[in-house]
């Protein structure tokens, strides 16, 4: 018997390892989230997620070392009003990108019990149904951050 479970163990963990294992073909880009105003306790997160699988892969969940409850939201214009919306997964369709941007889709993070500072990184973590978690860093950027000038362009 104890041969037995050793022979099922040896076989299963190198499964179930794979299943949890990132794929290398489904890549985050451009990630950052926002610094807080004063008092506040939720921000905001967007990223660039390319799927060049051959697999349609959905997002379930998101995970974060700042906050214990990160949700996927996304802006819909309704009656002439904005609102904001949480969606439970999203879906990266193979060979497309999903843009998490501000006014769109993005990740909510919210209980988050520390000052955030532009320029430090935090890890972020996205959990999908078929295609392994993703680990990734997400730049802190202040949200009265002035837009660099463009070159070229005189007044």
């Amino acid at each position: 018997m104890k041969k037995l479970l050793i022979l099922v163990l040896l076989f299963a963990t190198p499964a179930l390892a794979q299943a949890a294992a990132p794929t290398a073909d489904v890549q985050v880009t451009n990630a950052y989230i926002r610094t807080m105003p004063p008092g506040r306790t939720t921000t905001a997160g967007f990223l660039t997620i390319a799927n060049n699988s051959d697999q349609s892969c959905e997002l379930t969940g998101a995970m974060s070392t700042l906050s214990n409850r990160l949700e996927f939201h996304e802006h819909q214009h309704t009656q002439g009003m904005m609102k904001m919306r949480p969606v439970t997964t999203v879906v990266v369709p193979a060979g497309e990108t999903v843009v998490f941007e501000p006014g769109a889709l993005h990740i909510m993070l919210f209980n988050i019990d520390t000052e955030l500072k532009a320029g430090e990184f935090t890890q972020m973590q996205l959990i999908t149904d078929q295609c392994g978690s993703i680990s990734f860093d997400a730049e802190v950027r202040s949200l009265l951050a002035k837009p660099k000038k463009m070159e070229g362009m005189h007044h």
